[in-house]
């Protein structure tokens, strides 16, 4: 049985954002700066199981 293909399935896409990230003028998301942005780090224990005994929240 073969059913009829439609949409975009096996067709190429026009992408639109191509040149502008080829030459240095597209914007990601690290790029856009909010005035009183803050930053998250994740940081991980290099210990198993270990007991977490305080916080240096200082930097």
């Amino acid at each position: 049985m073969n059913a009829p293909t439609a949409g975009f399935i096996g067709k190429a896409v026009l992408r639109r954002e191509d040149q502008r990230f080829l030459t240095g003028n597209g914007q990601y998301t690290d790029d856009i700066v909010h005035q009183g942005q803050t930053y998250a780090v994740f940081v991980r224990s290099p210990h198993a199981h270990a007991k977490l005994l305080k916080v240096d929240t200082e930097a």
